[in-house]
């Protein structure tokens, strides 16, 4: 009886390691390299193209799945497509991050540990995605990147960032922006002409790192696109919303309410003979 409670004991312990074991393991990953060209089109809308360089650690989890941000929700799933080394992945909306984005599934594919592969991202159609500059003649781009836990990254990401403008526009009339503070690359960007003309410019940074967001963009004459293609960003919307009479007014009249009714009753419990008199 002893010996098969001993061997009983030894076969849990067993499988309790296996267990342990395995919940031990957690996400530990590399994004050694990171390439997007962001297009910018002619009746207001954009395109995105990522390739994400993984490169998963010793005794990590299988890179299974890959989350991609994206500006919003006005995107169409189907005009969405992704591979990793040259095979099509399937491409869904259950993205778990912050905000809008895209789920990628590595399916058979899943990057073991130690190993490495590239995923390759487009996104074909976002639309409301052009804001009004400061300018009012000008339309402003603003393209922020996708990122990832930082309890999940290590090492340093070789980032670029392509700007394609739309098709026509001189490059003297293109305003580049400063990229946002935590960007430590390129401040300038560096302008080009891709191989259907479009004027490019593009920001470089081989410091750069996979759990942070960052932001570049331009500005350029809103006359080359659909002036109905703008829209005020939602953080300016709420602002506007915030300070609009049709807030404030009915406020404003609610207090004053308050106010004189607590007089009333301030000036007639201060005089509660008079009050009687009157009566």
């Amino acid at each position: 009886m002893k010996q098969k409670i001993f061997v009983l004991f030894i076969a849990l312990a067993f499988v309790f390691s296996i267990t342990t074991s395995a919940l031990a393991q957690s996400y530990s990953l590399e994004l050694t390299e990171e390439i997007v060209h962001v297009y910018w089109h002619a009746d207001g809308t954009m395109s995105v193209d990522y390739s994400l360089h993984f490169k998963n650690n010793p005794d990590a989890h299988a890179i299974e799945f890959v989350d991609v941000v994206l500006p919003d929700t006005n995107y169409v799933i189907s005009e969405v497509s992704a591979d990793i080394n040259g095979q099509a992945l399937n491409v869904d909306e259950s993205y778990a991050g912050k905000g809008s984005g895209v789920a990628v599934d590595l399916g058979e594919y899943a990057i073991p540990a130690g190993e490495n592969g590239i995923v390759h991202v487009t996104i074909g159609h976002i639309e409301h995605v052009l804001n009004p500059d400061n300018d009012a003649d000008y339309a402003s781009a603003i393209f922020n990147t996708t990122w990832y836990g930082s309890e999940y990254m290590t090492g340093d990401t070789d980032l670029t960032v392509v700007f394609h403008l739309p098709a026509g526009i001189p490059a003297e009339e293109i305003r580049t922006h400063l990229p946002s503070d935590n960007w430590g690359g390129t401040q300038e960007a560096e302008k080009s002409v891709d191989e259907t003309g479009r004027v490019t410019y593009t920001w470089h940074d081989e410091k750069a790192n996979g759990y942070t967001q960052y932001t570049f963009g331009a500005s350029f004459p809103s006359s080359y696109i659909p002036l109905s293609t703008l829209i005020e960003p939602a953080s300016k919307k709420i602002t506007d919303f915030a300070l609009s009479p049709v807030i404030y007014l009915p406020i404003l009249v609610v207090l004053v309410s308050i106010l004189l009714i607590w007089l009333i009753y301030r000036k007639t419990s201060a005089n509660p003979d008079q009050a009687s008199n009157q009566d």
